[in-house]
């Protein structure tokens, strides 16, 4: 299934880098620890598959700290996969780009990464049956990392996050009108689960240890460890 990004987020693909930055909240702390987790379970020449990777901000993050992995971003934009093609150039002999869909077969890989991407799968089922794709794809030991939003099912907390949330938005300028109608629109496309469902999603997917690695509101790194 194709996705576009200047449709979903109303925007240009060459400015996501600098707006996503206004919508979602430490967004380089998440990418960060994601790459701090990672450690410890690659080796020279492993293989990454990023699903979802946009204008390969992470992938470019993962190819300076790794020197030696090679890397597949996958993603169905083709205007997002222009931008990180031009922006991995100094990787070019270690990074594949493939303009496909996560829930086509993944290769054999060693980690296996993602983020503000699989919320756009909105069956409960469909992401358990792409968390056992990754799963099978998954060397051992291997790792699986999805930065992402979530949204407990408790109201409270929910209501909790929701003000985070917003509130990070207007700081960068907008009103809480035009919070709200973002908002509105993303509903479209997107589905947070809680935590607790994606956690359960990975465990009915095979993965035997699962881990919630950081988090600050809604936004969380959360995967699984293939022994």
């Amino acid at each position: 299934m194709a996705h576009s990004v200047e449709e979903h987020l109303h925007l240009q693909a060459n400015e996501y880098d600098r707006i996503i930055r206004t919508f979602i909240p430490r967004y380089d702390e998440m990418m960060g620890e994601i790459l701090r987790w990672l450690d410890g379970f690659l080796s020279s020449k492993d293989l990454i598959v990023d699903l979802g990777g946009g204008t390969g901000f992470l992938a470019s993050l993962l190819a300076k700290e790794y020197p030696s992995v090679r890397i597949e971003i996958r993603d169905t934009d083709s205007k997002m996969i222009e931008i990180a093609r031009e922006r991995l150039k100094f990787a070019r002999d270690r990074v594949t780009f493939v303009e496909r869909s996560f829930h086509e077969s993944l290769p054999k890989c060693q980690a296996v990464v993602a983020t503000l991407s699989l919320h756009h799968v909105r069956e409960l089922d469909d992401k358990a049956k792409l968390y056992r794709s990754i799963f099978d794809a998954l060397g051992s030991p291997g790792v699986f990392l999805n930065g992402d939003c979530t949204m407990s099912a408790q109201a409270q907390t929910q209501a909790v996050e929701q003000h985070l949330w917003v509130d990070f938005m207007k700081s960068n300028g907008m009103t809480e009108e035009e919070v709200r109608k973002h908002f509105a629109e993303w509903e479209s496309e997107d589905t947070y689960f809680s935590l607790s469902e994606e956690l359960s999603a990975l465990k009915s997917a095979g993965f035997p240890d699962t881990e919630c690695f950081w988090k600050y509101g809604p936004m969380a790194i959360y995967g699984g460890i293939k022994k």
